[in-house]
């Protein structure tokens, strides 16, 4: 691996597991809901002039219903869920639980026909990664609801599903259009939760912080960057 290449990998581990954290501390005084629309609203925020600015929604053309399944399942389902299973469980727990997607992902891959994930060598590398997590994040598997097992695997199954649905039906779509849509979309949806579960108060510097920063995941920013 070069060193450029380590540094990404670096770089993108330490994207990828912060958001866990910083959703823990940010629920400790917000809503699930209220959380979302923020994180949405932000990425929102910085996303659309950017897709405005490579053509507007032109190139969605006739295909806005599987692109509001993708904003269902890969932002507004998965968001909500993990943030309020997140007042339940540790961010270890969810980080460990979230790194199961990849398996699901194969699971609904050959389900729709697609069988070049079941050999020895891609199988074999998804485990060793899924051990690597764990031994990353630590093995605190504390939960007090069983319940928010459920919403984990809501999320698992929603961040699954999302790359399926980008593959098969939003193809051609630039990747930047599909996400910023999708931000603003979700935003939208949730603006009537937020005002009604605004907090009274205004929430400490840390927990704002962390509910701005928490915006992005690795998922998103690999939509966002990777090529259309």
């Amino acid at each position: 691996m070069t060193r450029r290449g380590l540094l990404l990998f670096a770089a993108m581990s330490v994207i990828w597991g912060i958001p866990y954290l910083l959703i823990r501390v940010a629920v400790g005084e917000i809503s699930p809901g209220t959380l979302v629309f923020v994180r949405t609203g932000v990425a929102a925020l910085v996303l659309m002039p950017v897709v405005f600015a490579r053509g507007g929604l032109r190139g969605i053309g006739n295909r806005w219903i599987p692109l509001l399944a993708f904003a269902g399942v890969e932002v507004a389902a998965p968001w909500f869920f993990l943030a309020s299973a997140e007042q339940h469980i540790s961010s270890a727990l969810a980080g460990l639980l979230v790194s199961v997607v990849p398996l699901v992902g194969v699971v609904i891959a050959t389900a729709l026909g697609n069988r070049e994930h079941l050999r020895l060598a891609s199988m074999s590398g998804l485990g060793l990664g899924l051990a690597g997590v764990a031994l990353i994040v630590g093995f605190d598997l504390r939960a007090s609801s069983a319940l928010s097992l459920v919403e984990m695997a809501v999320v698992v199954i929603g961040y699954a599903l999302g790359p399926a649905i980008l593959s098969r039906y939003l193809t051609g779509v630039p990747s930047v259009t599909v996400i910023g849509v999708a931000l603003a979309l979700t935003s939208l949806a949730y603006a009537p939760v937020a005002a009604i579960q605004w907090p009274h108060g205004w929430p400490s510097l840390a927990v704002v912080g962390r509910s701005a920063s928490s915006r992005w995941s690795a998922p998103r920013l690999r939509f966002c960057f990777s090529s259309s």
